[in-house]
């Protein structure tokens, strides 16, 4: 009976195949991973939002009866737990990507930084003094 309620269960939320590894990156493209200011700031801002998904998974209802609504149910609210989770990242400068496609994924977002801190330059920089027009008007004798 438990074999079946795991099948109608996978058969539910679209299959039991092994989900690819994900890995959070930061939006500017820094690796974490040689620098121990980013990695310790990586601990507190995953720490921080896995506080978040976990109130946001105890926030709903809870089924006691089981069976496979109560599975349902149950995956439906650590799925939206989840979500709540990457947004909370998200607004800490993180994105998850498979980590097959990470380094692809940090040269592409390290690009678009460099690119922002471009136009943001261009933007605070002063606008060029104009010089003002000769005047044409002869001197009156």
């Amino acid at each position: 009976m438990r074999t079946l309620a795991v099948a109608a269960l996978c058969a539910l939320l679209g299959g039991c195949a092994a989900a690819p590894k994900m890995v959070w990156v930061r939006v500017d493209g820094q690796t974490v991973r040689e620098n121990p200011v980013l990695q310790t700031q990586a601990e507190i801002d995953g720490t921080s939002c896995l506080g978040e998904r976990n109130k946001a998974a105890l926030s709903g209802v809870s089924v006691a009866s089981g069976g496979i609504a109560a599975a349902a149910a149950a995956a439906e609210r650590g799925a939206a737990a989840d979500t709540v989770a990457r947004g909370c990242m998200a607004e800490k400068g993180y994105l998850l990507v498979r980590e097959d496609e990470a380094d692809a994924k940090r040269a592409e977002l390290a690009k678009v930084a460099e690119l922002k801190k471009q136009q943001e330059a261009a933007a605070a920089a002063p606008a060029p003094k104009q010089k003002k027009p000769a005047s044409t008007a002869k001197p009156s004798s």
